[in-house]
């Protein structure tokens, strides 16, 4: 295996997890929108199944959201990995500037849009995370927030952060902004369906 996932490989993909009872799609890993298939998968999922994208912001296009605002299943997560510039680009490698100038445009689009940042000790701690808190409010009158520790994977730069931590974060988020964690209300089971070696 290995490769692009073809959209007719997609489509019969999705019929079957459909078929056999799948309610909610996440369509994330990487950035889902650098690549001009989003459009087409989410009219494919429309109305057959709840739809969530996970984005960085760093590239949404007219078209793909027409096709979230067309969508009443859908939402979108935008992550904020920080709102520091030299940071965010040591953390992603990228820009910060695409992030602050896209942030708005699902909700500006008629979106249901959710906000998630990621509790990083030395790089987004609890004060940073009442920075984005704090300009979420500035910006957008208000929002949800998804708060989550980091979960460090072998090799990783940055530990995980404690459950004091974690509490302060949320405490002084939650001055500005409802804030959740990612596990709240959810009880499903998630399952990578792609990258498979079976396809």
């Amino acid at each position: 295996a290995g490769g692009l996932l073809s959209l007719q490989a997609f489509r019969e993909v999705v019929d079957g997890l459909i078929s056999d009872g799948m309610e909610e799609a996440e369509l994330g890993g990487e950035e889902p929108t650098v690549d001009d298939a989003p459009p087409a998968v989410i009219r494919h999922l429309a109305d057959r199944a709840k739809v969530r994208l996970l984005t960085n912001a760093y590239r949404l296009t007219g078209e793909l959201l027409e096709e979230l605002r067309r969508c009443a299943a859908c939402e979108v997560v935008v992550g904020i990995k920080t709102l520091d510039v030299e940071r965010h680009r040591r953390y992603t490698g990228r820009p910060l500037g695409p992030v602050l100038r896209n942030i708005s445009a699902p909700v500006s689009a008629g979106v249901k849009t959710l906000f998630e940042t990621v509790l990083i000790p030395g790089l987004n701690g609890p004060e940073d995370v009442e920075g984005a808190a704090k300009s979420l409010r500035e910006n957008l009158g208000g929002a949800i927030l998804i708060v989550d520790p980091l979960i460090p994977v072998l090799g990783a730069s940055w530990r995980r952060p404690t459950e004091d931590e974690l509490r302060d974060a949320i405490e002084r988020a939650r001055k500005y902004v409802d804030v959740r964690t990612h596990t709240e209300g959810r009880r499903s089971r998630a399952v990578v369906v792609y990258p498979s070696h079976n396809l």
